[in-house]
């Protein structure tokens, strides 16, 4: 580390300090997902005016993006776990944030898939740091809490991408989203390096022993010699696999098969992708609240909510009526963030300090590539392969009934996470 680095290091951090710092990543976070959302709201525009089928929308919104944002994470958390991690998450928002103002000025497939790449290589910085950052302002046992929180910045993307993205091309055109809603990164990551101070790596685990310099392969060698963490990036994956690839089509869904417009899905869609902060608060006070003295309840949570969502996604999926379905909607969309807290708090608790960053990262990148990655090709592929023996609309439909079947999937693993997570964590969590 530099003496720059050193010398920036918070080894106070009082309460304020931490929620500030919290505040702020969730906001970075939240333009994360507000302009990977904009391509899922606007790409019946963008299939129109490019002359694209749903595959190449799935490479698009999902493979193309997956890869560059699963890979680069990688290398980037293992810098952030040896520099300063603030300032490299404020660098990374400024990469996206260019690149989203860039997808406005695709002229075709490719150029759109260059701009796509820009912003999943710039938003591979963000999240993995993000978390390593917050399990040294907050101790393990309000982790589950603050991750809680901090994964409110989902659906609250999720909710401006949709309303804002919507508001501005029925306006304007979906060029122009792209364009005018790059702004805020750039704000957040001048405010994120003036106000956020990088604290010092195990600040708040005093029964590890000093933290040392992290070697580029501990953290796979940490997570394959624990089965609670190999069932938990798997249980993520397989949930991540189902709702991306539900999020990035939903939108078309209800438009395609459904008969809403574009009017209305900013009107009705993104309000409902608001109650997502419930389940991303809730989930995370449960786990803290059940976890002190039970800790497989970091990982029984998540296999609830997303056996929940299940039945009522179908519901949406199966109904007539636009209005139906966003009505089936509200309570796997209040759930869908449920598990982020929980299971992301067990995974930093169980992980050494000093190369938390990276864990994140290692299991980010079997999560996106598999989430983001193969979750909404499966749908899309799935979707242009039925449409030859039905209509788009109906083709959509069965394409997106189908990838509901990996949230049952997920829920077993987070159950068999919580089996063996009773024998890996310790009795009770410090508060």
């Amino acid at each position: 580390m530099s003496q720059t680095d050193a010398a920036s290091l918070d080894t106070d951090a009082p309460a304020g300090r931490a929620w500030t710092a919290l505040i702020l990543l969730g906001v970075v976070y939240l333009i994360n997902f507000m302009d990977r959302q904009l391509f899922a709201v606007l790409q019946e525009d963008i299939r129109a005016d490019l002359s694209l089928n749903d595959t190449q929308l799935a490479l698009l919104g999902g493979t193309m993006f997956a890869v560059f944002y699963a890979t680069l994470g990688l290398p980037l958390a293992w810098l952030a776990d040896r520099t300063n991690r603030v300032r490299l998450i404020a660098a990374c928002c400024v990469i996206w944030s260019a690149f989203t103002a860039l997808s406005g000025m695709a002229a075709g497939f490719w150029q759109m898939a260059l701009a796509r790449i820009g912003v999943a290589s710039g938003e591979a910085g963000g999240v993995a740091p993000s978390y390593a950052v917050i399990s040294d302002y907050f101790p393990a046992g309000r982790r589950g809490l603050a991750i809680g929180l901090f994964s409110i910045g989902a659906p609250l993307g999720i909710a401006a991408g949709s309303a804002l993205g919507a508001l501005i091309a029925a306006a304007l055109d979906w060029r122009w989203a792209f364009i005018i809603l790059a702004a805020p990164g750039l704000i957040a990551a001048l405010a994120l390096v003036l106000l956020v101070r990088e604290p010092r790596r195990g600040r708040l685990d005093p029964a590890v022993e000093a933290v040392s310099v992290p070697r580029p392969l501990d953290a796979a060698r940490a997570i394959l010699a624990s089965p609670t963490l190999v069932l938990l990036t798997a249980g993520a994956a397989a949930t991540s696999f189902a709702g991306y690839g539900m999020y990035q089509f939903l939108p078309s869904f209800l438009m395609r098969s459904q008969g809403l417009v574009m009017a209305e899905i900013g009107q009705f869609l993104a309000p409902l992708f608001l109650l997502g902060v419930l389940g991303a608060i809730g989930g995370g006070w449960l786990a803290d609240r059940f976890g002190r003295t039970h800790p497989p309840a970091y990982a029984l949570i998540p296999a609830l909510s997303v056996l929940i969502m299940a039945p009522f996604f179908l519901g949406a999926l199966m109904v007539d009526s636009g209005y139906a379905s966003l009505a089936f909607l509200i309570v796997p969309i209040s759930l869908a963030y449920a598990w982020l807290g929980p299971g992301l708090a067990a995974v930093q608790t169980l992980s050494r300090p000093e190369h938390r960053a990276t864990t994140a990262a290692v299991i980010a990148f079997f999560n996106n590539l598999i989430g983001i990655g193969l979750g909404p090709l499966a749908v899309g592929a799935g979707s242009d392969w039925l449409s030859n023996h039905m209509s788009e609309g109906e083709a959509l439909r069965y394409a997106l009934m189908a990838g509901c079947a990996m949230f049952v999937i997920a829920a077993g693993l987070f159950f068999a996470a919580a089996v063996t997570m009773r024998r890996e964590a310790p009795p009770s969590l410090p508060a």
